[in-house]
């Protein structure tokens, strides 16, 4: 192997180790200190439009019928028609707890929410340039996280499930801090089923009353997990 050919492989590989240098998520500890630093610098809390629902359909069973009875929508935006806006919710109640349990004091709500995004989107950081802020405080609904699902052998019951994570980006070196994920729901939770005989006109109204519980205790359970953590 020629100089030559030694140079381009080797050139290939710092501009392969760089770009990925560029995209890695840099991370940090959230410390006491850190935590105190929250409570008394700028924070912004935004959010991120959740993926559309994710309703289990058993083509022979119910199908898009299913899914239709459960959106009353006409909206031909899939993510608006299926979304309920899980994020925005859990983004009102959290930046409320964090407010009442003094875990911040100078608050400020992005109300316009970032596009749905991928994990490896989540790490570009460039949309935060020129914040003034020293942390940012991320409410995401993941892929799946937000769904209508049933147990094998009960298809025509199904159970609400709402996966949420929290992160914490300290904007001096964009720096993620801190991550936590809770979820509420699920196959144990009584009150979070419904059964697709139940399914009418009032539907959608059904399924937005139990994702306001869904959206408050899960806040609860991130807001819990966050005065948990110590490094």
């Amino acid at each position: 192997m020629n100089n030559l050919l030694k140079k381009s492989i080797l050139c290939c590989l710092l501009v392969a180790i760089t770009g990925n240098m560029l995209h890695a998520q840099k991370k940090g500890k959230l410390t006491e200190q850190e935590k105190e630093n929250l409570k008394t610098t700028k924070v912004l809390m935004v959010h991120y439009e959740a993926p559309p629902m994710y309703i289990m359909t058993p083509k022979d069973a119910a199908g898009t019928g299913l899914i239709a009875d459960l959106t009353q929508s006409d909206d031909a935006d899939p993510l608006k028609k299926y979304s309920y806006n899980p994020s925005q919710r859990v983004h009102k109640n959290l930046a409320q707890l964090f407010k009442e349990e003094g875990l911040v004091t100078d608050l400020e709500i992005q109300d316009t929410p970032f596009p749905y995004s991928s994990n490896s989107e989540l790490k570009d950081m460039s949309k935060y340039e020129g914040i003034e802020a020293a942390y940012i405080i991320e409410v995401i609904v993941p892929l799946m996280g937000w769904k209508a699902t049933y147990a094998p052998i009960k298809w025509r019951t199904y159970h609400l499930n709402l996966a949420l994570e929290v992160r914490i980006i300290r904007t001096s070196d964009f720096a993620r801090i801190w991550r936590g994920n809770v979820g509420y729901g699920g196959l144990v939770d009584k009150e979070m089923r419904f059964h697709i005989n139940d399914l009418d006109e009032n539907s959608k109204t059904m399924i937005s009353e139990k994702l306001d519980v869904m959206a408050f205790e899960s806040s609860k359970r991130a807001m819990e997990k966050y005065k948990k953590t110590s490094k």
